[in-house]
């Protein structure tokens, strides 16, 4: 049995199955509350399935990108989890993930594009239906896309939360854009991804693509803290 946590964006959504079938699957719409949701939410599918940790094959952890908050949050759980119990871990594309939704039904180009923050959105390119990406992912202005949009050959897909933040900036591609249910992975490939992927003992490294608010910040927040930029780099590399 493998367990799947993802929480890059708003919903968190916690899967079990293996090669046999999805055994049990839940999601909750929890933006900035999932922390307190999150090791009870694991508890309650492990006991549900009446299983314990260590009867876990696996644990598959939706590692990017996306929120900062929640990819750190799903993969700490994933990681304390798999030190306890000797279970091996795999982290997963958030992209690949989406992608493999609607990907398969269509012919053309198929662009993934996750809020990132104001005006910026992670983007990645697929290929339908056999979902080869273009490039990896990048985090772009919105300024940057239209080139990119522009280029592919059409027909041209468009999805994702960074779409439903910005639909005012998509509105001459409106006839591309895919339902918002498509917005949120669909458990089943989850499931899938986790059992084709790399396993190992350590920490998937978490995808941000870009630098966080408080990096960018830096010479602020340690001038209100009485230190230079160079002082707070250093006390970060210690970190």
């Amino acid at each position: 049995m493998y367990l799947v946590i993802n929480c890059a964006e708003g919903d968190l959504q916690i899967v079990l199955g293996n090669s046999e079938r999805l055994w049990f699957s839940s999601s909750l719409y929890a933006p900035g509350r999932a922390m307190k949701y999150m090791a009870p939410g694991i508890s309650s599918a492990l006991q549900t399935m009446e299983l314990e940790p260590q009867h876990l094959e696996g644990i598959g952890c939706v590692s990017g990108p996306g929120s900062f908050t929640g990819l750190r949050m799903s993969l700490a759980h994933a990681l304390g989890l798999a030190c306890a119990h000797n279970i091996p871990l795999a982290g997963l594309s958030f992209m690949q993930a989406l992608a493999m939704g609607p990907g398969p039904l269509l012919q053309g180009m198929l662009i993934i594009l996750v809020h990132s923050r104001r005006e910026q959105v992670y983007a990645q390119a697929f290929a339908c239906p056999d979902l080869t990406s273009t490039a990896p992912a990048k985090n772009l202005h919105l300024s940057e896309l239209k080139p990119i949009i522009s280029a592919c050959s059409n027909p041209v897909y468009l999805m994702g939360s960074g779409v439903r933040r910005n639909s005012g900036f998509f509105h001459d591609h409106q006839s591309g854009v895919l339902p918002q249910y498509w917005d949120v992975p669909v458990p089943h490939n989850l499931l899938r991804m986790s059992m084709e992927a790399s396993w190992d003992t350590t920490l998937p490294s978490p995808d941000y693509i870009r630098v966080s608010e408080a990096e960018e910040n830096l010479a602020h927040i340690a001038a209100g803290r009485g230190l230079d930029l160079e002082q707070a780099r250093e006390y970060l590399k210690r970190e």
